[in-house]
């Protein structure tokens, strides 16, 4: 129920063609097309923003059970989702600055180097530069899930009406870091490659090219796409039940509220 609400918006407004601009392709050097940042707005509105009440819903799900999920006064959703957006745009940040870091490091190994000259546009990078940029993309999204493995507790007592600080949850998490990193590896990247999998078999099937095609979606390309919403959304929708079972496992029900 929760996948199909999460791609219930997305679907509508595609199916009305306000989409369209937005997905419309086009030389680079072409004027964007009329109604381009209202199609824009409304991409981010229903994909990464409407995220953040579905994952709330996956965190009550998991942490109080079905009985709980949904309440008749929205608006305690609606501002649970706004202190998750501002600590996801904290984490954003950190990332951001772990690989601005990062690659003024990089770039200052390769100026030394004298193969600066190189990096003046990146689609003509060489592979062995190629390789240090996916380096670097892999050592930020490291650091960030670490980061965000040990904030988890926080975020997860925020949905269900409850307040863990930020250092409270950095602490008790402290001693289950690497126990939960493993937990995501032998969990998270399964399921990852398996919904990879399916999408790829279930396009192959069907003869579709959903994600990738370069062109706008059809009429049935939207509803393909809300069909397969439990697999889109299944390894956040796993991510979600991570954080749960790191809540009750790290000490977050036995915190006293406030801290």
């Amino acid at each position: 129920m929760i996948s199909y609400l999460a791609f219930l918006p997305f679907t509508i407004i595609g199916l009305a063609g306000l989409f369209d601009p937005f997905f419309l392709p086009r030389p680079s050097t072409e004027m964007v097309p009329d109604g381009y940042n209202l199609s824009f707005i409304l991409y981010i509105l229903t994909t990464y923003l409407w995220a953040i009440p579905c994952m709330i819903l996956w965190q009550r799900l998991y942490l109080i059970g079905p009985s709980g999920l949904i309440r008749k006064k929205i608006w305690p959703i609606l501002t649970r989702s706004f202190v998750l957006i501002t600590k996801v745009l904290f984490l954003i940040g950190l990332a951001s600055m772990v690989t601005i870091g990062l690659i003024t490091a990089l770039l200052y190994v390769i100026n030394s180097s004298g193969l600066g000259e190189s990096l003046s546009d990146f689609f003509i990078l060489s592979e062995n530069e190629i390789f240090r940029y996916l380096v670097i993309a892999v050592i930020t999204g490291f650091v960030t899930y670490l980061v965000f493995l040990r904030f988890s507790l926080a975020m997860c007592a925020r949905t269900i009406g409850k307040r863990i600080g930020l250092l409270t949850s950095w602490r008790l998490t402290q001693k289950n870091t690497t126990r939960m990193f493993i937990s995501f590896l032998s969990i998270i990247l399964p399921i990852i490659l398996f919904t990879l999998a399916f999408l790829l078999i279930y396009q192959g099937l069907f003869g579709l090219n959903l994600f990738y095609s370069g062109e706008m979606l059809s009429t049935f390309s939207y509803i393909h796409i809300f069909v397969l919403a439990p697999v889109i959304t299944l390894p956040l929708s796993a991510l979600c039940s991570q954080c749960a079972s790191f809540y009750r496992h790290c000490g977050g029900e036995d915190c006293p509220q406030g801290l």
